[in-house]
């Protein structure tokens, strides 16, 4: 939880800490801010989920799963999967576009047609896999105005589906499940002791 809880006051601050892009922000602002993230971020134990690093990919337990669920995925994997609609396990263009703007839509949970950070990191958060590719404000907030457009939103997402897609721009399911890692990778290591102690609290 605390891995959280600085990684999204982070986020938070780097957002504000764009002087050229955005207009300066108080002192008394920033602090307002970062109270308000670590508020939000304060969730009991028995609900907090793992940090995970972009493209682990582990399975939001809460979150609902189709047929095409895998342990692992490539960054942003788990939202484009959810994107095949007809379960044919391939995401095409007119579906990724259709699925991008409904994810917009989703997200901007005030319908004002921009999502905030927090907006952004609430439906990253929802799911179904954990993804901390996509619960990055920065990210989909190029130009640093601490507000995403729809345009923004989907570029984005098209950008990084791009990387998945084939020359025709189809993207195969199969290929969103990311490479195993390998035994003596640190993160591999921590990552399963992180899953036993999350057994064992389970059990």
């Amino acid at each position: 939880m605390h891995l959280r809880l600085l990684a999204t006051t982070l986020s938070a601050l780097l957002c504000l800490s764009a002087p050229a892009a955005a207009e300066s922000v108080s002192e008394e602002e920033a602090e307002r801010l970062v109270e308000t993230v670590s508020m939000t971020s304060d969730a009991p134990a028995a609900d907090d989920e793992l940090v995970l690093l972009p493209g682990q990919g582990h399975l939001n337990p809460k979150a609902p799963h189709g047929r095409h669920a895998a342990n692992r995925l490539v960054p942003g994997g788990g939202l484009i999967m959810s994107f095949d609609t007809n379960d044919d396990g391939e995401v095409t263009r007119e579906e990724l576009r259709i699925g991008a703007d409904a994810a917009f839509i989703l997200a901007d949970a005030n319908k004002d047609g921009t999502l905030s950070a927090l907006e952004q990191q609430d439906w990253a958060r929802d799911l179904p896999t954990r993804d901390d590719t996509l619960a990055n404000p920065v990210r989909f907030d190029p130009n640093l105005d601490r507000l995403v457009t729809r345009d923004e939103f989907v570029a984005v997402i098209a950008q990084l589906a791009a990387a998945y897609a084939d020359p025709g721009g189809t993207i195969m399911i199969a290929n969103l499940a990311a490479p195993e890692p390998k035994e003596n990778d640190k993160r591999y290591r921590e990552m399963t002791d992180l899953d036993r102690e999350e057994d064992a609290a389970r059990n």
